[in-house]
């Protein structure tokens, strides 16, 4: 399986309920889409460690295809993606879009309800070796996400080479990873575990990068 990122960095104002209407009838008329998620940023005051890390794109779409090929095929310039701009009145310049490939960490019970928190973390910057970076990533940090308390779901994405019409800039980053949780409340408490030191002590194993991860919560709908 592979995913589609797209994100915007601000979109235009709307009620909330409305914006995720317009996403789902969005993401309704993508050919070959499979299980997908709309996120929204959730600004909500958190005392949380990774609060300094920016501000969050207030939108993330994550659209999932069966594989590359039926993503590419969505793609086009005149396909359903592309009049995502209108819908959230951004230009089509100021999104950015990249596709990945899906690496799942299964844990129980299994899926959180709509809406949920997505914790989502981006490494945009690059590393000497990627592909050993990648594979010491998944061999090490997932056993450990899998044992925060109230974890939902865990998955890592790698990057691909992959063929695009839309005319949004092409996302660059060398790793994409989440952890879900049920609420924005139980996401802090996890940050707050002893789970959390473990994390830390397995990061500082990581080969060098040229630039540091960011960590956003987000508001998570979920698109069957």
């Amino acid at each position: 399986m592979v995913v589609l990122f797209v994100s915007a960095e601000s979109i235009a104002a709307a009620a909330q309920g409305e914006t995720v209407a317009a996403l789902r009838r969005l993401l309704d008329a993508v050919p070959g889409r499979g299980a997908s998620r709309i996120m929204l940023a959730d600004r909500s005051p958190a005392n949380q460690p990774f609060a300094g890390d920016g501000r969050a794109p207030d939108l993330v779409l994550h659209i999932g295809f069966a594989d590359q090929a039926a993503a590419e095929r969505a793609m086009t310039a005149d396909g359903a993606l592309a009049g995502l701009p209108t819908i959230i009145g951004t230009p089509a310049a100021a999104l950015t879009h990249q596709l990945m490939d899906v690496h799942a960490f299964p844990v129980e019970p299994g899926p959180a309800a709509d809406p949920f928190c997505t914790f989502f973390v981006t490494y945009p910057g690059t590393t000497a070796d990627l592909g050993a970076w990648l594979t010491h990533y998944d061999a090490n940090h997932p056993p450990i996400m899998r044992r925060f308390p109230g974890i939902r779901e865990v998955e890592t994405y790698w990057p691909l080479s992959w063929a695009s019409a839309l005319p949004f800039a092409r996302g660059t980053a060398m790793q994409r990873n989440k952890v879900v949780f049920d609420t924005l409340t139980d996401l802090v408490a996890a940050l707050a575990s002893p789970v959390m030191e473990e994390m830390r002590a397995d990061g500082r194993g990581f080969a060098p990068m040229t630039q540091k991860a960011t960590h956003f919560p987000m508001l998570t709908w979920r698109i069957g």
